[in-house]
């Protein structure tokens, strides 16, 4: 796979590729011409790498169909494999994504703006691309837990299962499930900052502290 070869140039040199990649595509991966096939899974860890080495600013275009669907591969102990995402929604004719392309490239380098190459390639082919910039898939991997796993019922309930298996080196009177559940309400600010920081590679990069807004919002 070329990913490690441009990880390796990125690191020594300082360049940022823009990563185009053009083959067949479903909500699963992407299939090769060679007849391999990466699943979402697959590329997340090497774009991930490609994207620390480029100080988090990799944009990557997905000329397939179903491009966008690495946004689904992403959960809360992942960090951002990219800067921004360019894809499809659905089956696009080739007719359609050339159209698209030679709308989006010639804009980039004439504005030097994603965001504006990305309207362009809308205005080109409608209703057709996205654009996912990395607070999106932070947005939109954090909202899913959220609504999946912080609600009050959810919260009950992994308490019921924290109580039924406590810590190995726990000593002590049992602790009742709504005490675990409450202290999962009081702990979700910490567990969204860990996140953030984590997703947006503050650790490695601290400016991204103030780079990279998102918002926060208590559970109920």
């Amino acid at each position: 796979m070329l990913l490690p070869e441009l990880t390796a140039a990125a690191s020594t040199t300082g360049d940022v590729p823009v990563l185009h990649i053009e083959c067949h595509g479903n909500d699963d991966g992407l299939a090769f011409a060679d007849g391999s096939f990466a699943t979402w899974a697959d590329l997340k860890g090497p774009l991930t790498s490609l994207n620390i080495a480029t100080g988090m600013n990799l944009l990557v275009v997905v000329s397939a169909c179903d491009g966008s669907a690495l946004t689904y591969a992403l959960g809360l102990l992942d960090r951002a494999p990219l800067h921004g995402l360019i894809g499809p929604t659905r089956a696009v004719a080739p007719e359609d994504l050339m159209r698209a392309y030679l709308a989006l490239y010639e804009t980039l380098m004439r504005t030097r703006s994603a965001r504006v190459a990305v309207d362009a390639m809308r205005l080109a082919t409608p209703d057709t691309f996205v654009y996912r910039a990395a607070q999106w898939l932070f947005q939109h991997v954090w909202d899913h837990y959220q609504a999946t796993q912080e609600t009050p019922k959810a919260r009950l309930e992994r308490g019921r299962r924290m109580a039924a298996n406590p810590p190995a080196d726990y000593v002590g009177p049992p602790v009742q499930p709504e005490v675990f559940a409450q202290l999962l309400a009081e702990k979700n600010r910490e567990f969204f900052d860990d996140y953030r920081r984590k997703f947006f590679l503050c650790d490695l990069f601290p400016e991204h502290e103030t780079r990279f807004t998102v918002r926060y919002e208590a559970p109920e």
